[in-house]
């Protein structure tokens, strides 16, 4: 007797499909892609842990190409293994700025004596010690020459200064020491080796929150360790990007642990949300397993492609570190995908059912997989009001994205590095009593075989520039003359950058060719290059991104309101983290290329949760119309896009601990911006706008044909329901 066509609306008990073809792959080939992805991870540590020995830290790594500070740098660091040599400056002064006594000036001797008999390897004390104009303070010069440009030369002689009595613990009172300068900055701005801290926080981040999602003693070891795997491999991969000559920075190596460790739980935490609703249809778990991969495979593959894209498109970027990030970042998140749709599956089913105790879903369970109490009521207040709904989110956000008038950009190191630290207050006492531009001079690069008439003409130029103070013959570049040039304004402000620009203009009538480099040339450069970068990424973005929704949704209306949201919540998250840096941090200006970083991963990862929402929208929407798909899909992934949302922004956050500002304003600003999209634009706005434009949401196709129920007639048909809101669509 042939078998009966099982009634998809039955009991979840009745449901006892035979094993389809993906079922069966699972089945077999669950041991054989788990042992292979433990092999691949072994392999990839060993890798992965010399990731670090090919970094990109020196200039040339962040520096754009064709500008005349890039030049400089390449000229003063002719081997990339080999950095330039970089100044601390030891600063001694009053705490009343009061002129120092002659007890003071022994003292000071004392410490410039006891720093150049420190016999440290790398390190000189050049010169003698200098008095400022008003006799109140002085200060003498440690040279660093890193031996390469991944040891931890600069951080130890920086320590070693610190931490000698003759020199930081003067004798008389009141005489007080800091030790600031290029050195001693880049030292403060390093918590050296953090990869390994950031791990960690990660996971303690990602275990807590599957803890409190599962409730499950053992579930949240599994996506845990799936996403762990999938972080070595993906170390690894970039391991072989930097040998193949891309640039990978110590920041591209901390955001590529976040990112693949954050969108891994994120696609883990959808694809066992499906789980759990198959296990409650189907005894057999390897069925329930190939069931929810059908049912999930697109919209994880599509926030995958999002992510992918987006990161892509920072190939067109000027800037190397910015470069370089894309394909780094782009690896981690094809291997976190390919990860999750194999290792995850394969963990599930070698495990079995007894993973999720102590609710285990079972075919029986007329209480089904989850309980979606919350998010129904959410769904029903949502689909009651929508307009109320859709105008409170949007006007909080737009309120808050009044924020961004706190928000200033800046190209003074200093704002890189923790407000507290030692080179921050030195950096202050240098500008009270020396030349505002001592602390970063200019390095003015002459073409090679330029007489002494020309060096003496450019000098001259120089000195004649206003805002300079002095301009001073320096170290020649191989058979190239310079210029050590200091500026008479803070060397990082809009002054400096007339007079850099002043002087480029002066030196180009007197000698064609001449070059203007140092930090403050670089800074000025790079804003540039990240200006030009912000123009040319962001509507590339933009349109990567509504391609693949289009794709995915098979709409154009949709898409455009989506991005729409997203754009809206990048500036609230904008505003609401420049208010957190001012007021809550005191942090000062942000680098120019914060808004890349922030508007590249806010918009590709916020998408990520509404495609999760709109794709099983659209899947409900084949059923019943459109105001009870929303109704049902908000419902149904209410809870898992929450889990989600939450273990992203708590792995961004994680980057707060590193002592890099920018670093850390990145994972705060990420952080903030995932969690409005979870928890207002997702949860709130994006359904309340899709109920609002009704079918013409999914423009330009044609409303599907729904069974229509009347009252005491049972079916009598079927029926197209259009119009922007049926409020009796919400009622099955």
């Amino acid at each position: 007797m042939p078998e009966t066509p099982i009634d998809p609306a039955a009991s979840p008990a009745a449901r006892q499909d035979r094993p389809s073809r993906l079922a069966k792959v699972v089945k077999s080939a669950k041991w054989v892609v788990l042992l292979a992805w433990v092999a691949l991870a072994v392999v990839a540590t060993v890798f992965a842990s010399r990731l670090g020995d090919v970094q990109r830290n020196d200039s040339a790594a962040y520096l754009p190409d064709g500008f005349d500070s890039s030049q400089v740098a390449r000229l003063a660091e002719p081997d990339p293994g080999r950095p330039a040599s970089q100044d601390a400056l030891v600063v001694y002064h009053r705490a009343d700025g009061a002129p120092l006594t002659s007890a003071d000036r022994t003292a000071i001797d004392q410490g410039h004596r006891a720093a150049g008999a420190l016999n440290m390897p790398g390190a000189q004390v050049p010169g003698e010690v200098r008095l400022s104009r008003d006799k109140a303070a002085a200060l003498f010069t440690v040279r660093i020459q890193p031996s390469h440009a991944d040891d931890d030369t600069v951080a130890t002689v920086i320590d070693r200064l610190r931490g000698e009595d003759a020199i930081s613990q003067p004798s008389p009172a009141g005489l007080q020491v800091d030790v600031t300068g290029e050195a001693a900055l880049d030292a403060d701005n390093d918590g050296g080796d953090v990869d390994g801290p950031l791990l960690l926080t990660s996971m303690v981040i990602v275990a807590v929150l599957l803890l409190l999602t599962y409730r499950s003693p053992v579930l949240w070891l599994v996506p845990l360790l799936a996403a762990g795997l999938a972080v070595m491999v993906a170390r690894g991969a970039a391991y072989g990007l930097a040998r193949a000559g891309l640039a990978v920075t110590d920041l591209s190596s901390a955001i590529l642990i976040v990112l693949v460790f954050g969108a891994a739980t994120d696609y883990a935490l959808l694809l066992l949300n499906r789980y759990r609703e198959e296990l409650s249809h189907h005894a057999d778990r390897h069925e329930a397993l190939a069931r929810a991969l059908r049912r999930t495979a697109p919209a994880i593959v599509a926030s995958a492609a999002t992510v992918t894209a987006a990161m892509l498109c920072l190939l067109v970027a000027d800037l190397a570190g910015l470069r370089g990030l894309g394909p780094v970042a782009a690896t981690g998140i094809v291997i976190a995908l390919a990860a999750m749709l194999t290792l995850l599956p394969a963990l599930l089913a070698c495990a079995g059912r007894w993973l999720l105790w102590p609710r285990i879903p079972t075919p029986d369970d007329s209480r089904g997989a989850t309980d979606h109490r919350l998010w129904g009521a959410v769904a029903d207040r949502v689909t009651r009001r929508p307009r109320l709904a859709a105008s409170i989110v949007t006007g909080v956000l737009a309120v808050a994205a009044l924020g961004l008038t706190a928000l200033h950009t800046s190209a003074d190191p200093l704002d890189k590095v923790p407000p507290q630290s030692d080179s921050v207050n030195g950096r202050h006492v240098l500008a009270q009593h020396f030349p505002e531009g001592l602390s970063a001079p200019l390095t003015v690069v002459l073409p090679a075989g330029s007489d002494a008439a020309t060096v003496t003409a450019v000098q001259a130029a120089a000195s004649a520039t206003p805002d300079v103070a002095q301009a001073e013959p320096g170290r020649p570049l191989g058979d190239r003359p310079t210029l050590t040039v200091d500026l008479a304004v803070p060397p990082y402000g809009q002054a400096a950058a007339g007079a850099i620009d002043d002087l480029r203009d002066r030196f180009d009538a007197v000698r064609p060719g001449v070059l203007v480099g140092g930090a403050p040339a670089v800074q000025l450069d790079y804003r540039e290059a990240a200006l030009d970068d912000t123009k040319r990424i962001v509507p590339l973005v933009l349109l990567a991104v509504t391609l693949i929704l289009c794709l995915l949704l098979r709409s154009i209306a949709a898409p455009l309101m989506l991005l729409a949201t997203v754009v809206l919540s990048f500036a609230a998250s904008l505003g609401v983290s420049a208010l957190v840096f001012t007021h809550l941090l005191g942090f000062g200006g942000v680098a120019a290329d914060l808004f890349i970083y922030i508007f590249v991963f806010l918009v590709a990862l916020g998408v990520d949760y509404n495609i999760f929402l709109m794709e099983r929208v659209r899947e409900e929407r084949r059923h019943v119309p459109n105001s009870m798909a929303v109704h049902r899909g908000l419902t149904a992934t209410g809870g898992v896009i929450t889990a989600a949302g939450l273990v992203l922004a708590g792995t961004f956050a994680a980057l707060a601990q590193i002592p890099d500002v920018t670093v850390a304003q990145v994972g705060i600003a990420v952080g903030v911006g995932v969690l409005i999209d979870t928890l207002l634009v997702r949860a709130l706005q994006v359904p309340a706008l899709a109920i609002l434009l009704g079918d013409r949401t999914w423009w330009p196709a044609r409303p599907p044909r729904v069974p229509v129920r009347r009252s005491g007639a049972g079916l009598a048909g079927t029926a197209r329901v259009g119009g922007p809101h049926d409020p009796d669509d919400v009622r099955a």
